[in-house]
């Protein structure tokens, strides 16, 4: 567990990190107070871990720490790969590490000594993980994993809450364009509702598009295009929305 002045430090550090708004912003925020709360590690990073086991940096405090990424992703192996959700990852004194044998080698050429991996959230698209690399000390202190435990409990927490502020925020923007582009083709062609939506849902199918694009299409498309009650397009069935040939909006 971390001491006193290392809990104030946290606790600092946490509430910088909750207070942010967005994820760009959290991202970052994280980075900067985790080389904060563990000036050690000089080079901090926060990837994401995909299927393959490839990593995408999404933030990071050097470019040391974005090439070190660069080695585990390619290498598809090491400590942020293998950190799980109930333990963090330590490598100390990289230079007699035989974990991760491919990445190590790598790593340690570019003057890794030693890391901590952590990880901070995962959803459907990969696990998200801190890295802490320090090229300038091998050994790894207890209290520094306690306050790096602590801190990735709080940051994985903040992480998580702004990514699904953020999903539902999309979700809910995308539902809103697609009701106000069938409002806009149920106006325009004197079509129902559920006519309307299967015209879109057609026309995406059709152009190989997605239904949210088509409908930024037609809500664009207002005061551009003549206006109401407009002829029924060609071979378009009212009743169903479907078409042989769905006419671009």
């Amino acid at each position: 567990m971390p001491g006193d002045r290392d809990v104030d430090t946290v606790a600092g550090a946490t509430a910088s990190v909750h207070a942010q708004s967005g994820a760009a912003a959290t991202l970052e925020e994280i980075v900067l107070q985790a080389q904060r709360c563990l000036p050690e590690f000089e080079h901090v990073s926060v990837s994401r871990i995909h299927g393959d086991g490839s990593l995408e940096t999404l933030a990071a405090g050097s470019d040391l720490a974005r090439a070190f990424d660069e080695v585990q992703s390619s290498s598809h192996e090491g400590p942020c790969v293998d950190a799980s959700e109930d333990e963090l990852v330590v490598v100390r004194d990289a230079r007699h590490e035989q974990r991760w044998p491919t990445y190590i080698a790598k790593a340690a050429r570019l003057g890794l000594l030693s890391q901590i991996g952590v990880r901070l959230h995962s959803d459907a698209k990969g696990v998200l993980c801190l890295n802490l690399h320090s090229t300038s000390s091998p050994g790894v202190d207890p209290g520094s994993i306690g306050v790096a435990e602590h801190f990735g409990i709080h940051a994985g927490l903040a992480l998580g809450h702004v990514l699904e502020t953020e999903h539902l925020a999309t979700a809910i923007g995308t539902r809103t364009l697609i009701g106000a582009a069938v409002g806009i083709v149920m106006e325009r062609y004197g079509m129902s509702q559920q006519a309307a939506f299967g015209y879109l849902t057609r026309l995406a199918s059709t152009q190989n598009r997605k239904v949210r694009v088509v409908a930024l299409d037609v809500v664009d498309s207002v005061g551009t295009t003549p206006g109401r009650a407009e002829p029924v397009p060609a071979g378009l069935d009212v009743a169903s929305g479907t078409a042989a040939e769905v006419p671009t909006p």
